[in-house]
């Protein structure tokens, strides 16, 4: 895919808003109560949610840094990245722990999110 050419503005907004939900995602992780806000949400859905929870969360921070990129597999790339860092300062949270499967879900949702809106794009791109 190559590199969708997205306005300046549209640019600047998926930097800021891929920022703004980063920080969300670091303080809910940065909560000694599991989560915070998030976790009272899946909380209500059988054990093993917290993985739809994970890839909920980086499917928005995927979209968004496919908007700031242009790029879904750089998207894909940041937002795994990030979601590693995340699980290395949850090891240092008391009362959470870092776990690798919590990583798988944050990349496929990165890419579910990239990939949707990478979509959206080319079909926004072939109707204008």
């Amino acid at each position: 895919m190559s590199r969708r050419r997205y306005p300046r503005w549209l640019n600047v907004a998926g930097w800021l808003s891929a920022a703004l939900w980063g920080a969300f995602l670091v303080l809910q992780s940065g909560s000694p109560s599991v989560g915070g806000f998030l976790a009272r949400i899946l909380a209500r859905f059988p054990a093993g949610a917290d993985k739809i929870g994970h890839a909920s969360a980086y499917a928005v921070l995927g979209g968004l840094l496919t908007l700031a990129t242009g790029r879904p597999w750089l998207a894909v790339l940041l937002a795994t990245l990030f979601g590693i860092s995340d699980e290395i300062h949850q090891y240092f949270v008391p009362g959470r722990h870092a776990d690798v499967l919590d990583v798988a879900a944050d990349a496929v949702g990165a890419l579910i999110g990239a990939l949707v809106v990478a979509f959206l794009s080319r079909q926004a791109g072939r109707r204008t």
